[in-house]
């Protein structure tokens, strides 16, 4: 007699190493979330042929067989980020040679990078972390603008929340379309595209010590609305013009040109989001006479047109006039 197929599910094996301040929304978030779309994938398909299966392990922990995915959470709590990790670190390396999908999300790019997985890759992390990133990994590829940058055997994800759509993402990997989009409906999560940039603020870097830089600083947040040429902005820092290019850098890690285009964007940011000024006012607003060169600029730094990004983060109300412009 001939035996029986086994019609088990098979067990995608999912392991979250924790670190001490790892955040327990995310780590939490991720099994309720995996366990969810297990939920979905039993009412969709009477035998389906995977679920998920989530472990937590502490971060020193003797390495288990491979699992098919590795997620480095959030740090919310302390530096172990920047501490060394040497048990994490040799057991992601392992996983990963033996075909782990090795993931990570905010602050768990620094763990990547200090195991040595991100060599010749593509990553993202916080925006905040950025120059903390680009400090201890100057010659690694770094994209904060991406909320999510997938390769087929590493994933990095950019805000603390962004365990949610690296979730989603892995979730689509091994399920149909539909079960990935009945999950975001029941979790309220909108399954489309996002980009990070779509959520960056501008937080000037205000204590460097230069006083000349700050003098500087600060009459710019004062008159951003202004034309300003670089020998006005030297003569306001006393400075000549090539020093200050030099220590405005140095100390702000943009050129005034970049810092002042910042200043208006943030301005816009906060124009569209709380007020009802159309498009054209908003850009005269913040220095812009030329309503198409504004918005032209407003898509280079946040990936969305004004008028999505009032759409997306606004209260709820048209413009006054012409709400189809952006």
């Amino acid at each position: 007699m001939q035996a029986r197929s086994d019609t088990r599910p098979r067990r995608i094996r999912i392991a979250i190493p924790t670190l001490p301040g790892s955040a327990q929304s995310a780590i939490y978030g991720l099994q309720d979330l995996f366990g969810t779309a297990n939920r979905i994938l039993q009412e969709l398909q009477p035998a389906p042929e995977a679920l998920f299966a989530v472990e937590l392990l502490p971060a020193d922990s003797t390495p288990t067989a491979p699992p098919e995915i590795a997620i480095v959470p959030p740090i919310l709590e302390g530096d172990a980020y920047l501490s060394t990790q040497p048990e994490l670190c040799r057991t992601l390396r392992e996983w990963h040679a033996r075909g782990t999908v090795v993931c990570s999300v905010c602050a768990g790019a620094f763990l990547l990078a200090q195991a040595g997985l991100l060599e010749g890759r593509r990553a993202t992390t916080h925006w905040q972390l950025e120059a903390a990133f680009r400090a201890y990994y100057p010659h690694l590829a770094l994209d904060t603008d991406a909320l999510l940058v997938p390769e087929a055997d590493l994933v990095t994800a950019g805000g603390v929340m962004a365990w949610m759509d690296l979730g989603l993402h892995l979730v689509a990997r091994h399920v149909p379309p539909s079960v990935v989009q009945a999950l975001g409906r029941f979790l309220v999560i909108d399954t489309g595209e996002r980009q990070q940039r779509y959520y960056r603020a501008f937080t000037p870097e205000m204590t460097h010590g230069d006083r000349a830089i700050l003098r500087l600083q600060h009459h710019l947040h004062a008159h951003f609305t202004r034309r300003q040429s670089t020998a006005e902005m030297a003569a306001t820092a006393g400075l000549g013009e090539r020093t200050l290019m030099r220590r405005f850098r140095q100390a702000t890690g943009f050129g005034p040109g970049e810092y002042l285009q910042q200043l208006r964007l943030q301005r816009a940011r906060e124009l569209l989001e709380n007020r009802r000024d159309s498009v054209e006012q908003v850009a005269l607003a913040v220095g812009y006479e030329d309503t198409s060169a504004f918005r032209k600029m407003f898509i280079k730094h946040t990936g969305l047109t004004p008028g999505q990004h009032r759409a997306r983060f606004g209260n709820g109300f048209s413009p006054r006039a012409n709400p189809g412009l952006g």
